[in-house]
């Protein structure tokens, strides 16, 4: 692993902190110098809507009204399609019109509130936006009517504390998946017949999903934990050493949900059985859904996209097609099984683009699932002639100007071999692939794990592994949120505990992190190795993968326009160029977590990792052959808006005829008119953004150096440039925590934002036929025109915080007397938890 580091480290510095002893770190106390003031939060008055379908039985004797009259604040040549209007006892107005419903209440608390917007089928029944009557319900809610339908809006007063109870039950009755959290389909039941309206806070509707896979379980699962992590803390802390018995009770619920969740992130480290700390993206138990193959065997066609792999385990099963390389152990354990990839589109097609302009044709400069040659090299030994692969069996992924370029993708058919990879769905028993790729299985997962399943997944006191089918070609995605969850778990939860359950835990996170790092730097390549013998294709941390003609670019013309192209004015840069800022804050938040969990376990690894993690403050970062991996990253950290103006110039400069974009040739393209302004908001990705998050929070509550510290602040503070618009307590609240001395931070606005969080994120289609907002043009990456300012949560999609929160996608396509309010999707409420309660245990807010 330190094989290009070994010149630049020092034997007297290696000696010197081989004696340094781990010391808490002075910015993860409860930031004692702080100079904010806690934000005292309130009972505020939260939406909750009931849904009566015109024509039910169950809609009360109400006396409506059509009455205009009482508006008087508004000139009559803007009264047009106004159809009624209710002073309430609380001098709110709610005003009923042709295209939603208006509440005005010039007495609110922030300005930004007095006006709410209410329209599409999360208010409006079945998305009839033409409101004909309202009614008063006297206790500050509404009655709306539809011609569809009737919609009673309730505003009862509510704590978030109170709220944050909604999410918590929505999540013991549908979300959870083995302890796993994200959306999920669901249906709703009223089980009180008399009763023929859809209420979600009804107590007696009931709540029922089948959650399956989504594409990052780790990621979205850490999220939810980490909030459960310092609920527990936070109640913990907060109701003393001798709580009452229902704050007790409250407690042992938070420390339940926290360590279910993180076990459920844990075992992705465990699901595959390779024993050198792989991350699998996601599972299925071989009787879910979507793990059904077409003739229920490994050999047919799974819907279910990605690369998966299905688990062979036990006496007998022995490999088939060899042990590449990158997968074998050299400490003498042998496999107790092997597994075999799952025939899906990916498996069969994912060929990926050019990584590094300096590449060529091999297939290491190729994202996608090819298989590397040393790999192919080694299955070869073991097949027969006319069956080998690369020169009998390979698929085209290409064309260029020297022919066509092949590669071994993981699956062939007969209908894809020495043909375009494609998609074959007519594999089977009698029709097998000529080549499925294996990876070997060295171990049974830990009985740890045993009570997140259910007990026909339990054979003799294991887990039955030939009932996984795990994802592999893991993102870095997956690897933020891990190295995130086990250092939160390990500080947070776990700390000097002496609980038996927790102290185990603790043991498999210190196991489990030092297998991810060793697989990391392995042979100093810093990416995490799949079954391919190849990286997975965003789990990168390389120099070059960042860089590559980089310093060729800089001598160019162009350049001094932010243009990154060749001699010949070709676009040169790296495929992972505008990702260096946020993947080196990722492996350096990685390897400052390996270092402090690895500390009394694995010591002369634990050096290890903090000898890399140095290397990111020493020098300057690569730019030209050779590469040295993890140098000078912090510089590169602190490059993301500039990388983000490049990124964007060379793509308008492509847009443009392969001219650099000036006011006398500036193009059409959103690319072009950002370029020409210098506005690099216009090409933020908001999946990075929330990405960034983990490796922030980690450094600034882990890093005690002060220099460190305030590199690590300055490069996050470019980020929240940007995230400070969103006024997301998400990043609000991290920002503060990285100016704890600062008292300026708009945590009001933040606030507002958990104030203004819906209980229920239910995917309504939202309706965007508004004329009280801005519009400007859409983002690099997005189809749709953006407000110029953040609505609040419920008046817009409801989205995670990988979503741009600006964009107004119209999704509704008019009235729909027959909406299904009992079925939907609905995502996990971590988009609220986590922000609440590690605000609550940093103490930037309080109940």
């Amino acid at each position: 692993m330190m094989k290009k580091h070994g010149k630049l480290i020092t034997g007297a510095m290696m000696a010197a902190m081989l004696f340094v002893l781990p010391t808490t770190p002075a910015w993860a106390a409860k930031l004692p110098g702080a100079q904010y003031s806690a934000v005292q939060l309130k009972a505020v008055q939260t939406k909750e809507v009931t849904y009566y379908k015109t024509g039910s039985a169950s809609i009360p004797s109400i006396e409506w009204t059509t009455d205009t009259s009482v508006l008087k604040f508004l000139p009559l040549s803007v009264l047009g399609d106004v159809t009624s209007v209710v002073l309430d006892e609380g001098g709110v107005y709610w005003i009923g019109t042709e295209n939603g419903l208006q509440r005005v209440n010039f007495s609110a608390e922030d300005t930004k509130d007095i006006v709410q917007y209410m329209a599409g089928p999360r208010y409006l029944y079945g998305g009839d936006d033409n409101v004909t009557a309202l009614a008063s319900d006297g206790e500050g809610g509404i009655w709306a009517r539809t011609a569809s339908g009737v919609t009673h809006i309730a505003m009862p007063e509510k704590t978030l504390h109170e709220k944050s109870f909604v999410y918590e039950d929505l999540v013991q009755s549908i979300l959870d998946r083995r302890g796993m959290v994200h959306d999920t389909n669901f249906t709703f039941t009223e089980t009180d017949s008399s009763f023929d309206a859809v209420n979600y806070n009804s107590l007696t509707g009931k709540f029922s999903s089948t959650p399956s896979t989504s594409d990052n379980d780790g990621l979205w699962t850490t999220m939810y934990a980490m909030g459960e992590v310092f609920r527990y803390k936070a109640l913990q802390e907060e109701y003393g050493a001798s709580p009452a018995a229902d704050q007790a009770a409250e407690i042992a619920e938070a420390k339940a949900a926290a360590l279910r969740a993180t076990k459920a992130v844990l075992l992705l480290d465990y699901v595959s059985g390779r024993g050198n700390g792989f991350p699998a993206r996601s599972y299925m138990l071989t009787s879910e859904a979507g793990a059904a193959t077409v003739g229920n065997s490994v050999y047919g066609y799974q819907s279910q996209n990605g690369f998966w792999f299905q688990n062979f385990v036990g006496p007998g099963m022995v490999n088939p097609n060899g042990i590449i390389p990158s997968m074998q152990r050299n400490d003498g354990v042998e496999p107790i099984g092997y597994s075999m990839v799952r025939v899906t589109k990916d498996a069969e097609s994912k060929k990926g683009s050019t990584l590094f302009p300096s590449g060529g044709t091999d297939v290491m400069n190729y994202n996608g699932l090819g298989l590397s040659q040393e790999a192919i090299d080694e299955l070869n030994k073991t097949r027969p002639e006319g069956q080998k692969l690369g020169t009998d069996i390979k698929t085209k992924v290409a064309t260029t100007v020297t022919g066509a370029v092949y590669q071994v993708l993981p699956v062939i058919t007969a209908a894809t071999n020495n043909k375009d990879a494609k998609e074959d769905k007519t594999t089977g028993e009698s029709n097998k692939p000529l080549f499925q790729l294996t990876a070997p299985v060295y171990e049974q997962i830990p009985e740890f794990f045993n009570d997140l399943f259910p007990a026909s997944a339990i054979v003799d006191g294991h887990i039955d592994m030939n009932q996984i089918v795990y994802k592999a070609d893991t993102s870095s995605d997956e690897v933020d949120g891990h190295y995130a969850m086990f250092y939160t778990a390990y500080k947070y939860l776990i700390g000097d505990s002496t609980d038996p359950e927790l102290l185990e835990l603790k043991s498999l996170i210190e196991e489990t992190t030092h297998r991810m790092t060793e697989l990391i730097l392995k042979d100093d390549h810093y990416y995490i190795e799949d079954a391919t013998g190849k990286s997975t294709q965003w789990s990168r941390w390389f120099s070059k993968y960042f860089n590559d003609s980089l310093g060729t670019m800089e001598q160019q013309v162009a350049w001094q326009s932010n243009v990154g192209v060749d001699e010949n004015g070709d676009d040169a840069l790296s495929y992972g160029y505008e990702d260096g800022p946020l993947n080196a804050l990722e492996v350096m938040s990685a390897l400052k977590v390996a270092s402090y969990i690895t500390a009394k376990s694995y010591p002369a690894d634990s050096m290890k990792y903090d000898l890399a993690y140095e290397q990111a403050y020493n020098g300057s970062y690569s730019k030209d052959e050779p590469y040295v991996n993890g140098q000078g990253y912090m510089d590169m950290a602190k490059e993301y808006i500039e990388r983000r103006l490049v990124r964007q110039a060379t793509n308008a400069y492509d847009d443009n005829d392969n001219q650099v974009v000036t006011e006398a040739n500036v193009g059409d393209s959103t690319n072009t008119n950002a370029t020409l302004h210098n506005d690099w908001t216009q090409y933020i990705n908001y999946s990075d953004e929330e990405l960034g998050w983990f490796p922030v929070f980690v450094l600034i509550t882990l890093e005690e150096d002060e220099s460190k510290h305030a590199q690590i602040v300055e490069a996050y503070d470019q980020w929240y440039s940007n995230e400070v618009r969103e006024e997301n307590p998400f990043y609000t609240f991290l920002y503060q925590l990285a100016h704890p001395d600062k008292t300026d931070v708009d945590l009001e606005a933040a606030v507002r934002f958990l104030y203004r969080f819906p209980e229920y994120q239910i995917q309504f289609p939202v309706q965007w036929n508004r004329q009280d907002v801005f519009y400007i043009e859409p983002g690099d990456r997005d189809d749709y025109k953006q407000t110029n300012y953040a609505l609040a949560p419920d008046e817009r999609r409801i989205i995670k915080n990988n979503s741009n929160p600006f964009e107004s996608d119209n999704q509704t396509t008019g009235a729909n007397p027959s909406y299904n309010y009992k079925s939907g999707n609905i995502e996990a409420g971590s988009v609220f938890t986590l922000p609440y309660w590690m605000g609550r245990y940093f103490e930037i807010i309080k109940e």
